[in-house]
């Protein structure tokens, strides 16, 4: 190598050199306080991880602990910020090591929160709950009112996302005194939202209604056109979910006529479908139809499919009630096409209830069962999956909520499920327990709004609507039960659906007579259980000549009781007419006794060949396993014996 080879060759080893030690040069000479006030305030959030990231060097060069801590935090908060939840969490438990080991508790409040802020985003939200908690303790020994009062509003929304509304809106008013305290009318507004979000969910609309007012009235005060068309339209929705239409559509319109100002017309989607459902509550499906056509227009043009799907679900409702079949059936097609290629479950389910609905209008019944057991199946696998992913959340709110007796029910109605042959029965089963659980809820609400002395015009309406969905529902059971009559060739189905035709009529007898007479929740016994007996008797036929006696005292019961002591009779009656008699005749006799002033003693008993022995098909039916959970639930025992026949006698507390 020649003089100047080796003289080249020199000069470019420096420059390597000093391009190497340049920036550690300046690292070096870089104050650790200025950079990290240039890192909390980047321009980006991109130039913010590159300050951080600088810190964190110079801080470990110069053994400076509390600043490599800041400097992680702001690492982890600026990954979290651009969606890159792994960073965010590497960073972030360095940070808590680091505190924890030099014992620096002010430093990890903040860590906790962005840890949290990345669980919520991943939807764990339990240990989003913990994690924002660790931060209250700190917040808490620091005196730090303001972010005290963000992080219960984030425990808040995490609690409110797994449906445990109660605990949402306690965090929620925690966080709201100390707005108040501190005048932050933005998040005050912001937790306001939030609490008419749960009582939206609680389907407490007054409540929902009055605190997005409350929201409504502060972002009106700071001018913040954004958030007021996010109240106006949040007050509109709840009016409109509570069946007041007029006040819906005030507050909708003046939503629209801001949002239609801003450029980006995508938002207004929401708001069209909402004024569309409120015009078809009151009537008007030409308005209803033009909004919600509006509103198809922009999500169309957006790609926004799921809008899509559920305006067409809107107007296929519209069409229906105009009796304009083909183009409800053309509306309902396109969002179960939607519902299957974006594998949304629910809302698929939905268009098979439009279904449903539509072939039940036109009075086309078979279409009609074919989709109400479709929407069934939906149901029973949306439940399965929900059970699955969340099982112990639902043993921590049945219990806090006291619903033991509702677990009961439901392991026995899935029990007695898997012994039913085929799907038909099942749906059967299903349409029987949703109309008690529908005549069960009017006679509650039927009760409170009798003891409150609230009959006012909104109430009736509420309450004639209830009623016509009871009795639709009765009429669409007897017409299923009609139809699958008709069609099965085998008898043991036959038997089955004979039998739920007598438990149905049990509970259509009461309805008949609350509906007949509105001004009373009571039942007079002797007329209901003769009228039941006699039904019984008549659907055997004349093939059966048995006498009946009633020997009833003149007792009148609160309607849950009467349908619970209807359907022991009638499984008991029903058994005795199939099974005790050896011939054709025979006598079963019936006593209704006051023993007590709060007590009534009920017997039942037949002279036919007595109760079959354990294990025959006649003690182990469904029939006497529904007898038992009735007994249950009137906190009765049944004494079963053979007395020259079979012997039944219950005492009952009323």
């Amino acid at each position: 190598m020649n003089f100047f080879q080796k003289r080249y060759f020199l000069s470019v080893c420096l420059i390597l050199i000093i391009v190497k030690a340049y920036p550690l040069f300046l690292l070096q000479q870089q104050n650790i306080d200025t950079l990290y006030k240039e890192a909390m305030h980047p321009k980006d959030l991109s130039r913010g991880i590159i300050l951080s990231s600088q810190l964190c060097k110079i801080a470990k060069q110069k053994k400076d602990d509390i600043a490599l801590i800041k400097g992680l935090n702001l690492l982890a908060e600026y990954f979290w910020e651009q969606g890159i939840d792994d960073s965010a969490k590497f960073y972030g438990y360095q940070s808590l090591n680091l505190s924890e080991k030099y014992h620096v508790d002010s430093l990890r409040a903040g860590t906790w929160v962005t840890l949290g802020l990345v669980n919520y985003d991943q939807a764990a939200y339990d240990s989003a709950i913990n994690k924002y908690k660790n931060a209250v303790r700190l917040y808490k020994n620091e005196n730090k009112a303001s972010s005290l009062a963000i992080t219960y509003k984030n425990i808040g929304i995490c609690e409110r996302k797994l449906s445990r509304f109660n605990n949402a809106i306690t965090y929620f008013f925690t966080s709201i005194k100390i707005f108040e305290l501190l005048k932050d009318n933005g998040d005050l507004a912001d937790v306001y939202n939030s609490v008419a979000l749960c009582f939206v969910s609680l389907k407490n609309y007054p409540k929902a209604i009055e605190y997005n007012k409350k929201a409504l009235a502060i972002r009106l005060m700071m001018h913040d056109g954004k958030m007021i068309a996010q109240s106006l339209n949040n007050t509109g929705f709840a009016f409109k979910e509570n069946h007041q239409p007029d006040s819906s559509i005030v507050y909708l319109s003046n939503c629209l006529a801001m949002r239609a100002r801003e450029p980006d017309s995508s938002i207004l989607v929401l708001t069209l479908q909402n004024l569309g459902s409120s015009w078809k509550m009151k009537g008007d499906f030409r308005k209803a139809e033009s909004y919600i056509l509006r509103s198809l227009n922009i999500a169309h043009r957006y790609n926004l499919k799921e809008d899509e799907a559920r305006g067409n679900l809107d107007l296929s409702e519209i069409y229906t009630l105009q009796k304009k079949y083909a183009e409800a059936l053309t509306a309902v097609n396109i969002t179960a096409n939607i519902a299957q290629s974006l594998k949304l479950p629910e809302l698929l389910m939905d268009a098979d209830s439009a279904k449903y609905n539509l072939y039940l209008a036109k009075g086309d019944y078979k279409q009609a069962l074919y989709y109400s057991n479709k929407q069934n199946r939906l149901k029973d696998s949306l439940f399965t999956i929900s059970k699955n992913n969340a099982i112990s959340e639902l043993e921590i709110r049945y219990q806090t909520q006291q619903k033991e007796k509702d677990i009961t029910a439901l392991n026995l109605q899935n029990g007695l499920q898997k012994k039913i042959v085929g799907q038909q029965k099942r749906s059967i089963i299903m349409l029987i327990v949703f109309a008690v659980l529908l005549m069960v809820l009017f006679v509650i609400a039927y009760k409170n709004f009798r003891n409150k002395h609230k009959a006012n015009q909104r109430i009736q309406l509420l309450m004639r609507e209830l009623h016509h969905r009871v009795k639709n529902n009765l009429q669409v059971l007897s017409g299923i039960f009609t139809l699958q009559l008709q069609n099965s060739k085998d008898e043991g189905i036959k038997n089955a659906l004979r039998e739920n035709e007598s438990r149905l009529v049990s509970m259509n007898l009461i309805h008949h007579k609350l509906y007949a007479d509105s001004t009373t929740t009571q039942i007079e016994m002797k007329e209901y259980l003769t009228s039941l007996l006699q039904h019984i008797k008549k659907s055997f036929g004349q093939k059966k000549q048995v006498s009946l006696e009633i020997d009833a005292e003149p007792i009148v019961l609160e309607a849950t009781k009467a349908v619970a002591i209807g359907l022991i009779i009638n499984e008991l009656a029903t058994n005795a007419f199939k099974y005790a008699f050896d011939g054709d005749t025979g006598r079963i006799r019936l006593e209704l006794k006051q023993t007590a002033k709060s007590k009534i003693l009920l017997t039942l008993r037949d002279n036919g060949k007595g109760i079959p022995a354990p294990g025959d098909k006649a003690t182990t039916s469904f029939g006497l396993k529904l007898v038992n959970l009735m007994v249950n639930q009137l906190k009765a025992t049944l004494v079963v014996k053979n007395e020259n026949g079979a012997f039944y006698q219950m005492e009952i507390d009323v």
